[in-house]
């Protein structure tokens, strides 16, 4: 019975742990910069430190590692598309105000 509890919180510990790679690896797909890519650090670093801690058999330490890292490298990858979705938005602006221009420029001729 005790192997049993063990075997199943071991594969616990490992489906946290995939979760939380599957997690950084959908960060690092949306190329986060800035303060975006500080999170996807932060998150990477969280998720050695949870391996390490499963290997230890420290499973405690293991899961709350993992979580802060799967729950950190989501944050990066929703920070990320916030920026990317920022800066189409600011090109956009800028494209229309440069027509803008041309158009009071030309006074509306054809």
């Amino acid at each position: 019975m005790l192997l049993a509890s063990s075997s199943g919180a071991f594969a616990q510990d490992s489906a946290e742990l995939l979760a939380a790679e599957a997690a950084v690896a959908a960060a690092e797909r949306a190329q986060p910069r800035g303060d975006a890519a500080a999170l996807l650090a932060d998150a990477r670093a969280q998720l050695q430190a949870a391996r390490d801690a499963h290997v230890r058999r420290k499973r405690q330490d293991a899961l709350h590692l993992a979580q802060s890292a799967e729950a950190t490298a989501d944050l990066a990858r929703a920070r990320a598309a916030l920026n990317a979705a920022r800066a189409d938005v600011d090109s956009k602006s800028a494209r229309n105000a440069d027509l803008r221009r041309r158009l009071l420029v030309n006074g509306g001729r054809r």
